[in-house]
């Protein structure tokens, strides 16, 4: 298991995600991105939403000094983002940079569990719901359910949708029936696979719909020859228990470490 693959690859998921968004969705949350040897910043001018204002393997290709850490406040202060988001990996370097965010005035919010497993090892979900694949003809559908799975606004579908029928990517739906009631991507880049974009109807969760899509998405991840998936999801707590997190051990997954995840209001 390498991690610096695992953080390199959700940088490389939400990079494309975002580069390749409708203009639409593009001005009307001011979305501009930069790779560098910093790693990827998703920057949204005009919202305060933390997946459009984060910084992704920060650390990882190279060690954060005190200097860049400046010019990355002065990178999202210059791109009118009123906060943003560090996710800091175990193995981001070096360990002295979470001092150096406490210092600078970042605040510690709920971090993020990494989970992972081999694809090859059997899964199995119990569920009556049929999962499909969402094609570009899809792709309005696909966003919107995945935008209100995860509660967010119908503004916010084309976010979900950018990849669509792209190398390397595909999209399910789960069905009930005919009707969509979940939705879900995977991406295979090598021996590695990413699994997200997971969102379910209000009315229709606990279900099934996302441990049939987990299980749909390791067997197909192994079949385009990834020895691993990762997924990701909000860490767990005893007095903030989440089911996702359960739901995904249950299917095999284990968390391999827990991203800090760090707040910076300009």
């Amino acid at each position: 298991m390498d991690e610096r693959r695992l953080e390199l690859l959700e940088a490389s998921v939400w990079s494309q995600l975002q580069r390749l968004v409708a203009p639409a969705f593009r001005n009307r949350f001011g979305v501009s991105v930069l790779s560098d040897d910093l790693g990827v910043r998703i920057r949204g001018s005009r919202t305060r939403d933390l997946s459009l204002n984060r910084v992704y393997a920060l650390g990882i290709r190279s060690p954060l000094t005190i200097a860049q850490l400046e010019a990355l406040v002065t990178d999202y202060a210059d791109n009118d983002a009123s906060r943003f988001m560090i996710s800091w990996a175990p193995i981001a370097q070096p360990a002295s940079a979470r001092g150096w965010f406490e210092e600078r005035g970042f605040r510690r919010i709920r971090s993020i569990a990494r989970l992972t497993r081999r694809t090859a090892d059997d899964v199995f979900a119990e569920s009556h719901l049929s999962v499909v694949d969402a094609t570009a003809a899809d792709s309005k559908e696909f966003g919107a359910l995945a935008a209100r799975g995860n509660g967010l606004a119908p503004e916010y579908a084309e976010g979900f949708n950018s990849t669509i029928g792209l190398p390397g990517w595909r999209h399910y739906f789960a069905l009930d029936g005919q009707r969509p009631v979940s939705a879900a991507a995977l991406y295979v880049d090598g021996d590695y696979a990413w699994a997200g974009l997971a969102g379910t109807l209000p009315d229709d969760r606990r279900r099934g719909a996302q441990s049939a899509l987990l299980a749909r998405r390791i067997r197909d991840a192994h079949i385009a020859g990834a020895e691993w998936i990762t997924c990701e999801t909000t860490a767990d707590s005893p007095d903030r228990p989440n089911q996702s997190l359960r739901n995904m051990k249950r299917l095999g997954f284990d968390v391999t470490y827990e991203l800090e995840n760090y707040v910076l209001d300009l």
